[in-house]
Parts: structure tokens; C-alpha cells; sequence
């Protein structure tokens, strides 16, 4: 049998129903398939459960449905090179016999021309895809009559309309809907569809004697589906007009409808207990008096404040007898605001839902005692956070950006493997860093990108430092081999641009951001890509953290030389490393300062010099642990953000003082409980952001420090157990790791009991013993 993907069956509407692609960031349209489904007479009725499997895709997105049932979101985003269909099981929505059943699905496309969503990618020219697992069963795929059109009456918000205050439209995901009575139903079975235009192939073929391919390079999607988990509303904040809070109340908790009378005007500001992300019919931030100024997140100020977000707008049409909106995109919130206006009829509001959704990753590792007790808390909002930036990518930040970049998904990723055994988005992140690489060397700083976007040439660094995270977790020699080629060309870009009299690395082309840090000090005001890195770049060309970072990866770069069997190259790299220190030690520390300097020259100092210069080892032994107390308690030094103290926190492990300065670094994540965020901020620097995934660090600290579980060999072949008991009077938990999971438990003054789900060799480490054993699967250990 021929294989389908190579000259799969794409349609679209014929020419003389579709405008090509204006100004307009883009465009929705339905498409229909009306058919009847009779299981072939070979089949037996005891087999009628048996699935019936149909492949999917479209150009941008698509929702599908069965008889009115949602059964499909996609595709999956996807790297440069590949297009993602899905697979699905429409058996338990059919109806068989003479019944009518119905294919449907909503396609919005993204233009190619005009800049839309910066992380869903969108080819040339649009197309929509279904085919059948088994040829003609059912007879329903884009090789069939199809009829469609284009919703002209739902729109997505231009960037005209959009509030700058709010930031840059990344998303571009907002709606404005005028209900239109002729679409009423149009994806259940009733409906009529003989004024549809009938679709048309797309031309993806190869033109005779031209070597011409389909734009679209499919691929099977490598993540499982995002559930789709019913919900609701848990409160009311505020409202205005005629319906009062109780009446609100009464709706999000009971189902009792509420009635808006005619030519009014209401307001709610509805709630959920935390920030989340979901399908739902609302405005999404928090209840602030103006934008980029928070503090108690959950404090309504009397009444008084105003919500601030991204706007959906929609208008019911008259003499409907039901309405429903909801995104077709899903939203980030912890406030939602409703505004109604009627006209010269009442309108009766009978139901607010939502559907929360996120990647589905299999936790295992759980926390379920811990002293002091705020720790759990904190476990908790970590915990949240990452779910609420992980979907399809491992996400910057759900409600602004939804992009995945190096920086952000390295410290994602690292954190999951500490808790899961599905790696399977991890390496898909990996993949789609690899494949966007670029001439110089680089990956793109972020990846499925829908527009091109501004390079920040450290990020590929975070990049090879993913790829050793991967090993230490997983030890993957072949994932190691294929991803090398593009750990040389990122080494060989920082290579090129050391300074030849200094020996640092030097400028970055203009045209790039050369980020470091969200910083106070660090800020340019209306010039941010002049911004995030040290005043001493500017003036010298060089800073010195960018070097630092530089021998930090190639350190981890050598390493996975070492794993795979390349030595030349890691010693070759680790050397890079000793040239680099010598460097920065000649350079960069002057005489009248403790410090490192930002620059060469240059009396201005920071955090981030300081920890880089003790984890790469240019600083050591006493002078190392001097330099990081000193880093601590100096006032003047720019700061770390709330990403870069995992590092922190490294440089503090790395110089032993981890149990000393524990309690001083976990301040910032107590500070944001004090405000009460339900998810970890961005950074202090902006007040953008309320949930972003990189600041989830105590992930790792609880995991690798409090409780003391990391691999003392690649994949885990044996697994280091030092819990700092120290900072916890008691605790138990479940630790996962590849070789199975860890029970531990202690309390003050008793033993340290082990127990491990599989056979595993460990070495059990408490003050200055170590006892190396292999458990047995379920035995129980004590330690004393």
C-alpha cells in the first residue's frame, strides 16, 4: 500500500471563496463531512467497540469534532522541517446504521505574511488533512467530497486594538465573535450545509521534472493528547449593575441562571482558587490598580480595583434560543472578568465552565511531610507552576508569550525528570532546539517560533547545558551522538568571538540581544534590547559573566564528549575552560575589590560574576566560599532574579555553605506566598509575568538537597541519598528516579529509614559517613 503521507490529501476552500491573506494576523473556517457508519459485514458485533482511527492536521490549527463531540486539538506544535497530524478514536461518538454522523472542524489560520502567534508556526499556503487509518473505513477523508467556508463573523483581535500596556502581542490569540444565526449548529448532524462551497485539493505534489514536495513534512505527534479536565469558577471578587454577588454565587456554584435585564449593564470579577489555564469565557490577570504595579495578588482593594488583560468580545444574535462562547485558544487566569451590555431584551446567563489543560506529565515524586511546614506550601505552588507552563512546549509564561525558550525550558525539564519518568516533551524540546539552527552555529533562542524573532546568543549555551541534564537523568548515549554536532557548532560560535588581546568573549552581532538577567540596574528604559546584561558590555565589549558561562558549558560539553567516548574533544574543551579562567582571573578581578568585575576595568560588580566564577572553578577552596558570603551580603551587587538563583543555589552547594545561606536564598519564594501568588513570578524586576516556570527552583532544592536523591552516575546506575537533615526536623517523601522510586523518611532524633520500589545501588551519605548498599525492592533500610 502506498504510503499516505507522501502525497497526503490536503483541501482548502476553492479560490473563488478564499481572499488570499491580507493584513489580517488571521482567520478561522469550517470545514464538514456528513456520512453514515456501518461496520463491514466480516465485523462482529462483539467487535463493534473495536477503534476507528482517522490522521489529522491543518495549517495553523484545528478543532475537530464528532457529532458535535470535541475529539481532537492540534496539531501538536512542532519544529522546523515537521508538520504534526494526530491520531484519534472517533468509535465512541458514532452512530451506526441509517444515522447521520457528522466530521466537523474549526481551522484557525495564522498568516504567513503577517506576524500572528510567535510560537504556532504556519506554511505557505493553508490546508486542512483527515485520512483514515484503514483506506475507506470509514469513507470519510479529505479524498472525499468535504464542504467549507470561512467564519467571517469570528475574528481575531489586529494588534490595532491592542492595550501596549499590557506589553508586546505575542499571543495574538484574543477574539471578536457576532454570533451568526446561519452557523447555528453547524457541527451536529441537523445542520444543512448545501450553500457550502465544496473543498478543493491544495496542489502539494511534485511538479513533473521540478523536485517539489508538500510544504508540510508530516510526522505522528510525539506527546500524548492535553485533557481537557471540566471545572469551575470558585468566587466572586466584585461586581457592578443589577445582578448582585449572591446571585453570581448562585450561578458558578449551583447552575442558577441569572437574568440581565434589558438596556443595562453588569459587571463581575469572578475567581479561581489558583491561577491556571484552561477553555473557558473570560479576561485573565490580576485585580490591580494599574498594570505593572502588584502586590497581594489576592486583595481587591475594597472594591476598588480594576482587572487589566487581553479582551474576548461577543455579540448574540437575536432570536437564538441558546448561546455559548467559548476561546477557541486556551487562557492563563486567576481573575476573569464578565461585562455584559443588553439592548432592548434581558439576557439569561445559564452556565459559566471552563476546562483546565496541560501537559498530562505522570508525577511520582510527592512530598507528603516536611518541617518546617511552609515547605509543603511551597512544593505545592512549585508544582503548579510547571504544570501551568507546560501544553504542547515547556513554556516562558502562559499568559503573555507561550514561547519555549533554551534558558526557560532547560531548568523546566531539569525539574521534571525530578519528578516523572515521561521524558517524552523534554525530547521533543530538545529536537526542536536542534532543528532550529542557524548558520553561525547557534539554536534560536526559542523554538517553534512563528515569526523570526531576536537571537540571544547565551541561550544556546542553556542548550548543551539541557543536553547534559538529559544524560545525568536518562543516559541516552544515542540522543548524546545525534544532538553533538550542534554542541560543536554553538562551542565553535563562542570560540570565534573570544577577544584576541583579552581572551574573553567579546561582542555579539548587533542585531542580537545579548541577555543575561532580568536586572533593576541592568535596565535601559526604552531600549530594551540594550537592557538585561551588565553596564560593563556597553562599555567594554566584554562582560565577563558571558565568558564565565561560556567555560560553564563547555565543561558540560565535556562531559558529553566524555560519555559518548570522544576524549580528544573534552579534553580539548576542558582546556578551552583553563584558558578562560585565566582569563577572567587576569582580566577581571581588581585590586580593590573582593569582587569580579563585571567587565575588564570596569569597578562594577554583580551576582551572577561572582556565582559563575565559583561554579566554573576560577574561584576556589576558602577564597570561593569568602567570595559567595560576600556575594550574599553585600547590598550594592546586582542582583540574581528568581531564574538565575538556581545557580545561586549551586554555587552555595558547590562551596559547601549550602545549609548556612539556605534559609536566605528561599526568601524571595517566601516573600511571593507573602503576596499570595498561586504560581512562582517571573522575576522582581517587572511585575509581568505571575506564573513562570523557571522560577521553580525549589523543586530542585527539595528534591536534590532537602531530601539529597541525585544520580552519582549517568541514567542513575547508582543514586546518592544526603539529606540535609539538618534543615528538615522531619520529612517524608517519595523520590523518583529511573531506576525506580525512593521512600524516605526521618523524624528529629530518630533513624533515616530507605525503602525502594526496585533493586537499586545507592550510597546512603549522613554527616561524614557513607554507607554504600544495594536496596532490595521493597526491603526498609534504617541509617543512624
Amino acid at each position: 500500500m502506498e504510503d499516505w503521507s507522501l502525497h497526503p490529501p490536503w483541501v482548502w476552500l476553492p479560490p473563488s471563496h478564499y481572499r488570499e491573506e491580507d493584513n489580517q494576523p488571521a482567520r478561522f473556517f469550517l470545514f464538514r463531512k456528513t456520512f453514515s457508519w456501518q461496520p463491514d459485514d466480516h465485523d462482529q458485533d462483539d467487535q463493534d467497540d473495536q477503534p476507528v482511527l482517522l490522521h489529522v492536521s491543518a495549517d495553523s490549527r484545528y478543532r475537530l469534532f464528532v457529532n458535535g463531540h470535541r475529539v481532537s486539538f492540534g496539531p501538536c506544535k512542532s519544529p522546523r522541517g515537521q508538520w504534526h497530524y494526530e491520531t484519534v478514536d472517533i468509535r465512541p461518538h458514532l452512530r451506526r446504521g441509517r444515522h447521520r454522523n457528522v466530521l466537523s472542524a474549526r481551522v484557525l489560520r495564522y498568516s504567513s505574511l503577517v506576524p500572528g502567534s510567535s510560537s504556532i508556526v504556519s506554511r505557505p499556503r493553508p490546508g486542512f488533512l483527515l485520512v483514515p487509518a484503514v483506506p475507506g473505513r470509514p469513507p470519510v477523508g479529505t479524498d472525499t467530497p468535504w464542504r467549507c467556508c470561512e467564519e467571517t463573523t469570528r475574528r481575531i483581535v489586529p494588534r490595532s486594538e491592542w492595550n501596549y500596556l499590557l506589553g508586546p502581542p505575542f499571543l495574538c490569540i484574543n477574539e471578536r465573535v457576532t454570533e451568526d444565526a446561519a452557523l447555528a449548529g453547524w457541527h451536529s448532524p441537523p445542520y444543512d450545509d448545501a450553500a457550502w462551497p465544496a473543498a478543493v485539493p491544495q496542489e502539494t505534489a511534485a511538479v513533473q521534472m521540478l523536485p517539489v514536495v508538500s510544504p508540510w513534512r508530516l510526522a505522528p505527534r510525539p506527546i500524548p493528547a492535553l485533557p481537557e479536565t471540566p471545572g469551575r469558577l470558585d468566587g466572586v471578587i466584585q461586581t457592578h449593575g443589577a445582578v448582585s454577588a449572591d446571585q453570581w454565587t448562585a450561578l458558578i456554584r449551583a447552575d442558577q441562571p441569572v437574568v440581565v435585564p434589558a438596556r443595562a449593564r453588569v459587571t463581575v470579577d469572578l475567581a479561581v482558587a489558583h491561577l491556571l489555564t484552561a477553555f473557558d469565557l473570560g479576561v485573565d490577570t490580576s485585580p490591580v490598580p494599574r498594570p505593572r504595579s502588584k502586590a497581594d495578588r489576592s486583595d481587591p482593594r475594597g472594591g476598588r480595583a480594576r482587572l487589566y488583560g487581553p479582551r474576548d468580545f461577543y455579540t448574540v444574535a437575536a432570536g437564538q434560543p441558546a448561546h455559548a462562547f467559548e476561546p477557541f485558544w486556551f487562557r492563563c487566569f486567576r481573575y476573569c472578568q464578565l461585562d455584559i451590555v443588553t439592548a432592548d431584551a434581558p439576557l439569561t446567563v445559564s452556565g459559566i465552565a471552563l476546562r483546565e489543560t496541560s501537559y498530562p506529565l505522570p508525577v511520582t515524586t510527592r512530598l507528603l511531610q516536611a518541617t518546617p511546614p511552609d515547605l509543603m506550601r511551597i512544593w505545592a505552588i512549585s508544582l503548579r507552576t510547571l504544570q501551568n507552563c507546560r501544553h504542547e512546549t515547556y513554556e516562558d509564561c502562559p499568559f503573555y508569550e507561550q514561547n519555549q525558550f533554551a534558558a526557560d525550558a532547560r531548568l523546566q525539564m531539569r525539574f521534571g525528570y525530578q519528578l516523572s519518568p515521561d521524558d517524552r516533551l523534554a525530547r521533543k524540546t530538545l529536537a526542536e532546539f536542534d532543528a532550529s539552527r542557524t548558520p553561525d552555529g547557534l539554536i534560536g533562542a526559542q523554538s517553534p517560533s512563528g515569526f523570526p524573532s531576536r537571537q540571544i546568543p547565551l541561550f544556546s549555551l542553556f542548550w548543551i547545558l539541557m543536553l547534559h541534564d538529559h544524560l545525568r537523568y536518562h543516559a541516552d548515549a544515542a540522543l548524546v551522538r545525534r544532538y553533538l554536532g550542534t554542541v560543536d557548532g554553538i562551542v565553535q560560535h563562542f570560540e570565534a568571538r573570544l577577544d584576541a588581546a583579552r581572551g574573553l568573549v567579546g561582542r555579539f552581532e548587533a542585531d542580537t540581544w545579548p541577555f543575561v538577567d532580568w536586572v533593576a540596574a541592568w535596565m535601559v528604559p526604552g531600549h530594551i534590547f540594550a537592557s538585561c546584561m551588565p553596564p560593563a558590555y556597553h562599555a567594554t565589549g566584554a562582560a565577563t559573566v558571558n565568558s564565565l558561562l561560556y567555560a560553564y558549558a563547555l565543561r558540560h560539553a565535556a562531559d558529553l564528549c566524555d560519555f559518548v567516548g570522544r576524549r580528544s574533544t573534552a579534553d580539548e574543551y576542558r582546556a578551552r575552560v583553563a584558558t578562560l579562567q585565566a582569563a577572567v582571573n587576569a582580566q577581571c578581578r581588581g585590586e580593590a575589590s573582593a569582587f569580579y568585575q563585571d567587565g575588564p576595568g570596569v569597578a562594577q560588580y554583580s551576582q551572577h560574576t561572582q556565582v559563575f566564577a565559583i561554579l566554573t572553578d576560577t574561584v576556589t577552596g576558602d577564597a570561593a566560599r569568602r567570595l559567595l558570603r560576600q556575594t550574599l551580603a553585600a547590598p550594592g551587587l546586582a542582583r540574581c532574579s528568581y531564574a538565575m538563583q538556581f545557580y545561586v543555589f549551586r554555587a552555595a552547594e558547590h562551596t559547601g555553605l549550602y545549609a548556612e545561606v539556605f534559609a536566605q536564598l528561599l526568601a524571595p519564594w517566601r516573600a511571593m506566598m507573602a503576596q499570595n501568588l498561586t504560581t512562582w513570578a517571573e522575576d522582581d524586576v517587572n511585575a509581568r509575568s505571575d506564573c513562570h516556570g523557571w522560577s521553580a527552583s525549589p523543586v530542585n532544592e527539595i528534591v536534590t538537597q532537602l531530601f539529597g536523591v541525585t544520580p552519582l552516575e549517568p541514567g542513575f546506575a547508582r543514586v546518592r541519598i544526603a539529606p540535609r537533615r539538618e534543615l528538615l526536623e522531619a520529612a517524608e517523601g517519595t523520590l523518583h528516579t529511573p531506576r525506580g522510586d525512593l521512600h524516605l523518611r526521618w523524624a528529629q532524633g530518630e533513624a533515616l529509614t530507605v525503602e525502594a520500589t526496585r533493586e537499586m545501588a545507592v550510597e546512603v551519605v549522613l554527616g561524614a559517613t557513607t554507607y554504600p548498599t544495594v536496596l532490595a525492592p521493597g526491603e526498609t533500610v534504617c541509617f543512624q
